[in-house]
């Protein structure tokens, strides 16, 4: 039986050439030569890579899909945890009065003590605590101090316990 009587028969259609267009030359060359080495067909070595390839590829989808599935639920729990802290920090704004947004500001005991909440001093170029302001009245009334370019504070005020409630502030001076 020749070729063209028996086309379309299942063991002939293993025979059957096919044109690959767009291979690179030298790749084609070492696949041979690999094919030669181990003592198959060519056909049959790019039988083996292709089914080889298919099945990495189907594995890449598994775990490409468990992974998605995986970040999915990170995601989720991530929004999750980000509503929570978010609730938290509006808690807590309540709890403290804002002063910012100052070129220079001097802050007296008297002012201090007149506040009815813990106060954040933020973005203020040059804040100052008058000389009769006190470790104490600090410590009871300033929640924290942000982004300030220059603090300057009276002596006997512990400038460590002070910087603990700093956030980038540029200069703490003492007067």
């Amino acid at each position: 039986m020749s070729s063209q009587e028996g086309s379309g028969g299942e063991g002939e259609e293993k025979g059957k050439a096919y044109t690959i267009r767009g291979l690179d030359p030298e790749l084609y060359e070492r696949f041979s030569r690999t094919a030669k080495d181990l003592g198959v067909t060519v056909g049959d070595l790019m039988n083996m890579a292709m089914s080889n390839l298919l099945v990495s590829i189907e594995a890449t989808k598994d775990v490409g899909q468990r992974v998605s599935s995986a970040l999915s639920r990170i995601v989720d729990k991530l929004k999750e945890a980000q509503a929570s802290a978010m609730k938290t920090v509006v808690g807590a704004v309540a709890d403290f009065d804002l002063i910012s947004n100052i070129d220079e500001l001097t802050v007296t005991k008297a002012d201090l003590q007149a506040a009815d909440k813990p106060i954040v001093f933020s973005n203020i170029k040059r804040l100052v605590f008058a000389p009769d302001v006190d470790w104490d009245t600090i410590n009871s009334k300033v929640r924290s101090i942000k982004v300030v370019n220059e603090l300057v504070v009276p002596k006997g005020v512990p400038v460590l316990q002070l910087a603990k409630r700093c956030q980038l502030v540029r200069r703490i001076e003492v007067q």
